[in-house]
């Protein structure tokens, strides 16, 4: 490798480690890279010993340009996060702040609501007394006005049971008087009908005695004209008493007395 082509393999390697073509300048975003002391240079003694020295070169630059990118990226890590812990710091307090005038708002509106239903309360309370008193005063008339109803209520029914009572007494009075005048009159109504029909039944027995001693005499003479007849008709003249005999046992009417 000659002196020219050298510094076309540094910009080469320079250009593979670092990609982006920024070197390590850009890496840093600005900030400076820590200096460090440049090697020390050796004369090589042939080209496969200059070309380890670079590789070593290059290798300890990479391994530099690493730690000071690790080291600038840690530090703008603790940066963010102390960043973030500002801010959610702030955003907390904020949020406690906040939430202590939704607090004091709430306390405020439910002491302004305490009040108002104490009041409301007592204002019911003050209507609902008043009402009962006026309640009680209208049960007491009203109760005092049924007692009076009632009292003449009762008056009036027990004047009326009484004209009921002496009415009824009345009549029942006069209904046992014509009760007894009417079961006297019966009496002697049956009395008297009694004696009619007992002194019918004894002219009825008189009469049917004759009836039936006329009946009899009346046939005898027809049995005894049969006979005269009719000579020969002796069992006809045997039948004939049979035929008186049960002229004897004529009925006699239920309302006339056995003989």
């Amino acid at each position: 490798m000659t002196e020219e082509e050298q510094p076309a393999r540094e910009v080469d390697e320079q250009e593979a480690f670092y990609p982006s073509g920024d070197g390590p300048e850009a890496a840093g975003e600005g900030d400076a890279p820590t200096e460090r002391p440049a090697p020390a240079e050796q004369v090589p003694t042939s080209a496969p010993q200059f070309a380890s020295q670079r590789v070593a070169t290059i290798i300890s630059a990479a391994e530099q340009a690493a730690e000071e990118l690790r080291a600038l990226t840690e530090r703008r890590a603790r940066e963010r996060i102390a960043e973030a812990d500002r801010a959610s710091t702030n955003r907390v307090e904020a949020a406690e702040a906040e939430a202590r005038d939704l607090l004091n708002t709430a306390r405020e509106q439910a002491l302004e609501l305490k009040q108002q239903a104490q009041a409301d309360a007592e204002r019911a309370l003050q209507e609902a007394r008043a009402e009962r008193l006026q309640l009680e005063e209208t049960i007491q008339q009203v109760r005092t006005a049924a007692e009076e109803d009632a009292r003449r209520l009762r008056e009036a029914a027990a004047a009326d049971a009484e004209e009921t009572r002496r009415i009824a007494a009345d009549q029942v009075r006069d209904v046992v008087h014509e009760a007894r005048v009417a079961s006297r009159d019966v009496l002697v109504e049956g009395t008297e009908l009694s004696d009619e029909l007992r002194q019918l039944s004894d002219s009825l027995r008189v009469n049917a005695e004759r009836l039936l001693q006329d009946v009899r005499l009346a046939h005898a003479r027809l049995t005894a004209q049969i006979d005269q007849a009719f000579p020969g008709g002796r069992d006809t003249a045997r039948r004939a008493p049979r035929d008186e005999d049960t002229g004897d046992d004529l009925d006699v009417p239920e309302f006339m007395p056995p003989q």
